[in-house]
């Protein structure tokens, strides 16, 4: 196996001149740097991860918490942090917790156990288990979720105005009758979006009906059963507004089935703009999240405080956009309204 010194010899310089390099230090010049790089090449040279990682104490690795691989809400944020950790130089573990607050707990010990310099959690389930961890000497940012407003560094959207700008939009085309499928009822992102559906509502002189609001748990199933009650309803709504892309798919497929034609019949909004949204067999109008750049500005959040730059919590607040499509029944083609 080939030594730092083999390098040093082969590129014709000192070892400690290739050790600055590997390091990305600015003290060697641009022709120095070459010759090593084509050392390293040549000799298959590796650096001793464990070795550097007790010098720096530092493992240069980021745990990353999902809440659900399968959703593909998720994937999106995922490579955005994976590629935002690459040019830092740090390497990504992943845990998936299928929405499982005994898993997510699990998965974070088990990254802990790791010496992580980092952790990253999406959709952060258990309230009670994060409490436990801001004794850790481990730096964690949140995505998406904030069960602990000013704990933890936090990035997210503002889902009250983002919601109501959903809903302004229905209104606008002139629908009164708005239903609601919310996703998960203890989820601080659901209830920012029910927030907002009801703001917008009340603006408009709108009651709010309880029996146009259903809990759809951000799953398919849950869109297709939520629209079914609703197309029971006398008289049933003429627009639904769904907290995410997948149950408003399962509402848009219960139409289908039951012969009620999207958008004469009824309108459908969804919440993220996943890409099977902008496909022509769907045409879903939906607010869209900005899911990688949520996971670039994770890690940047991560690594100012691992680099010790930063003491206080930070928030960062992502804007959204409303994407029109065919589904609410009016094309404004390439239009982006912004919240």
């Amino acid at each position: 196996m080939a030594k730092i010194k083999d390098v040093a010899k082969l590129a014709g310089v000192s070892p400690a001149c290739v050790s600055l390099a590997l390091n990305e230090k600015p003290y060697v010049s641009k022709k120095a740097k070459e010759r090593i790089y084509k050392a390293v090449r040549e000799l298959g040279y590796r650096p001793n991860i464990v070795a550097r990682s007790l010098r720096k104490k530092r493992t240069g690795i980021i745990g990353l918490v999902l809440s659900d691989i399968a959703n593909p809400f998720f994937p999106e944020i995922a490579r955005g942090v994976e590629e935002r950790a690459r040019e830092y130089g740090f390497n990504v573990i992943l845990c998936n917790t299928d929405a499982d607050p005994f898993q997510e707990k699990e998965s974070i010990e088990i990254l802990l156990s790791r010496q992580i310099d980092g952790l990253i959690i999406t959709s952060a389930h258990s309230t009670a288990n994060l409490n436990e961890y801001l004794r850790e000497d481990c730096p964690i940012v949140l995505v998406n979720r904030d069960p602990f407003p000013g704990r933890f560094d936090f990035v997210g959207i503002d889902n009250i105005s983002s919601a109501r700008m959903a809903v302004n939009h229905l209104i606008k085309l002139g629908h009164q009758r708005i239903a609601f499928i919310e996703g998960e009822p203890e989820s601080p992102a659901s209830f920012g979006r029910y927030e907002g559906y009801k703001k917008a509502l009340q603006e408009a002189g709108f009651s709010l009906q309880e029996n146009y609001v259903k809990i759809g748990y951000l799953k398919y199933e849950g869109g297709y059963r939520a629209m079914i009650s609703f197309l029971k309803e006398l008289p049933p709504p003429t627009a639904v507004f769904c907290a995410n892309d997948m149950m408003a798919l399962g509402a848009i497929d219960a139409c289908a089935e039951k012969g009620v034609k999207v958008p004469q019949d009824v309108a459908v909004v969804g919440f993220d703009d996943m890409w099977i949204a902008s496909l022509k067999a769907v045409q879903l109008t939906t607010v869209r999240q900005p899911r990688y750049q949520m996971g670039v500005k994770a890690v940047d959040l991560m690594i100012e405080r691992i680099q010790g730059k930063r003491g206080e919590i930070k928030r960062v607040i992502l804007p959204t956009k409303l994407i029109i499509r065919q589904t609410c029944g009016k094309i404004l083609k390439g239009e982006l309204l912004p919240s």
